[in-house]
């Protein structure tokens, strides 16, 4: 399975990929990296190195409708009983926050909201962001002061002048995600765009990194079977384990993410409860991966060139 690397990715093997080896006898191996170019080369040619995409949703959906991915089976995989929707082809296993992260020690008066972040008199600092331009856009908006409600469908030509605004002081354009933390803990920058999940597990390794909550993006996360996999049986096996309840509870035990089966959330404990992303927050987006579905490939490219210039 091809997954993100770091400390996400120890959490996948030990809460997941671990015990779903020991429950089933099925051998599994991790290579980091997602990347819908290479998987749709293997595709293309038959010679797959990849059987399981973990993927975010608008690219992932965009990637189903080139027909890269397997239809879920739902013989063995539970559709039907999910906080966030399945598509034929992508599993939700992961639901996250994405926002602003800052060094406690460093930072005095930190940038709560992305309005907060662009305003450089009040926040000074050097900004990471990511290389992406689902996410980049909507916190680019939000910025701008576009109200949460009425993000969507994006106003392109907006978010894109929004982040002129704030080019000068993007010192990273961060494309791997573990560079998100290390970026930010070795000084480099001063606010990261990056996952509360990534910042739970940098606090229990005692760095003195925040996550802001006043506003973030809730992000899905899918598991998707590459068409062709000679392993496709044992990959809907996986997903069905990586979704039952108990597996769900222990991911968010480890990762501070929000389960994808109801009820689930109710018996986490409250300290585990106060770190995860608040849907009720009126300042908290939901990624509409609809959007992307069929616009992400043309906005891609557009974002690489304004990166360029």
């Amino acid at each position: 399975m091809v997954t993100w690397g770091g400390s996400y990715a120890e959490i996948i093997q030990s809460v997941i990929v671990d015990p779903f080896t020991s429950d089933t006898g099925i051998p599994m191996s991790l290579v980091s990296g997602p990347d819908l170019a290479k998987a749709k080369a293997q595709v293309t040619t038959g010679n797959l190195e990849w059987d399981l995409f973990d993927g975010s949703g608008g690219t992932l959906l965009n990637a189903a409708n080139e027909g890269l991915f397997e239809e879920l089976d739902t013989s063995i995989i539970d559709t039907s009983n999910l906080v966030a929707r399945a598509t034929p082809h992508c599993m939700p296993f992961l639901i996250y926050a994405g926002g602003i992260a800052y060094d406690r020690a460093r930072t005095d008066n930190p940038a709560q909201t992305f309005a907060q972040l662009w305003d450089e008199s009040n926040h000074p600092g050097r900004i990471g962001l990511r290389t992406r331009v689902s996410e980049t856009l909507e916190l680019a908006l939000l910025a701008d002061g576009v109200d949460p409600a009425n993000l969507y469908p994006l106003d392109v030509e907006r978010a894109f002048a929004s982040l002129e605004k704030v080019k000068s002081r993007v010192a990273k354009w961060i494309d791997q995600t573990p560079q998100t933390i290390s970026l930010l803990t070795s000084g480099e920058i001063d606010y990261s765009y990056t996952y509360n999940g990534r910042v739970a597990t940098a606090q229990k390794e005692g760095l003195s990194v925040a996550f802001a909550t006043d506003q973030s993006l809730l992000l899905t996360q899918y598991y998707s079977v590459l068409k062709g996999s000679k392993k496709r049986d044992e990959a809907m096996q996986f997903i069905e384990f990586a979704c039952r309840p108990e597996i769900q509870a222990n991911l968010a035990n480890a990762y501070s993410s929000v389960p994808v089966r109801p009820g689930v959330l109710e018996t986490l404990s409250e300290e585990v409860r106060a770190n995860l992303p608040d849907p009720a927050n009126p300042a908290t987006v939901l990624v509409k991966e609809e959007f992307w579905a069929d616009k992400f490939t043309d906005l891609d490219r557009q974002f690489k060139e304004w990166l360029l210039t």
